[in-house]
Formats: C-alpha cells, structure tokens, sequence
C-alpha cells in the first residue's frame, strides 16, 4: 500500500492554514481571554470616545474645566497606550515564533524547488519574491516563500475577525503610532495647557 503525496502547493497552504489558527487560538489563549486586557481595552475604548467627544466640541466651547479633562484624558491615554503594547508584545511573540518556525520548516523542504506554477508572471516586486531560492526559473514558477507569505497574508486578517480578535476601532485610532506620537508630542510641548 502506496503512501499519498500531497502536492507541495496543498501543504504548504494546509500548514499556513494551520500554523495561523496556532497563533489566533495562542493569542486568545495568552493574551485576550486574560482579564486584564479586556479592561484595558475597555478603559482605552471609554476614555478615546469621551476625548473625542470633548474635541468635537470646538476650541470656542471649551471652558478651563474641559481643557484640563482633555489633558487628563491625553495622559491617561499614552499611559493605557503604553501598557497596551505590553500585550501586543506578546501577541507578536507569539506570531513570531510560530510564523519563523514554519517558515523555517518549509525551508528545509522546499528550498530550491518549484511548488506550483502561477497561471500568470508576476511583475517586479513579486517576482523577486515567486522566484525566491529558485535555480533558473521559468516567468510562472512559483517558491515556497510566495506562497507561503500569500497565505498568510490572505488569511490571517480573515481568521482574526472570525475567531473575534480584531479590536474595536476606537481602540485601533488610539492606540496606532500616530496617534500616540501626535499624543506624547501634545504633552510635552504643552499644547493642552
């Protein structure tokens, strides 16, 4: 009785599929079933609305009490911000160590050999990429590596919102990098002041 083979192209697909529940069921495991992230969602998403609140307001409606509100809620927000990215932290470490170990898995057994061909030749970017680690390749060939970062890609973003990881977008708004940086630069050039 013969094994089955599984075409490279399934099981690097089935793997990635795998490999990125892992890391969904981890996350929710080790960092977003934990009580106090929930809270600290919870008090970011609060005190982001309420600060938005109190800035749509105007420059002209806003009294001493509100502008001193404000500023209260801006640090409070760059401290939550802050501890935030403690969880994210971990989130990311965890992300990481699966993701690089398959990659490395996948590695020791794809490299060098084509894994499926493309029905079309992918422009500049791309190509660098289907062509990765391949010796010679023809225009549609396609290495581990494209497909692999293709699936993750494809979905990670999907599995998120169904497993319900994806955060609220008050908490996304308040917590990117921008918004943190516009925050801390307002606190310590005193603009709220």
């Amino acid at each position: 009785m013969a094994g089955v083979v599984v075409p490279p192209s399934v099981a690097i697909v089935g793997l990635s599929c795998f490999v990125i529940l892992l890391v969904e069921v981890l996350t929710v495991l080790l960092v977003y079933s934990s009580s106090g992230f929930k809270r600290l969602v919870a008090d970011i998403e609060r005190s982001s609305k309420e600060l938005d609140r109190l800035q749509a307001a105007g420059a002209a409606a806003t009294t001493p009490a509100q502008k001193k509100r404000e500023r209260t809620l801006e640090v409070q927000l760059a401290y939550m911000s802050r501890d935030f990215y403690f969880y994210r932290m971990r989130q990311y470490v965890i992300m990481s160590a699966c993701l690089f170990t398959m990659f490395y898995v996948l590695r020791t057994w794809y490299l060098g050999k084509s894994v499926a061909v493309l029905p079309f030749a992918p422009m500049f970017p791309f190509s660098k990429l289907a062509h990765q680690w391949l010796e010679s390749p023809a225009a549609t060939d396609c290495s581990f590596m494209f497909l692999y970062v293709v699936c993750n890609l494809g979905i990670k973003p999907n599995l998120a919102k169904l497993m319900g990881t994806v955060l609220p977008p008050s908490v996304q708004k308040a917590t990117d990098m921008q918004s943190m940086t516009s925050r801390f630069s307002k606190l310590t050039t005193g603009k709220l002041a």
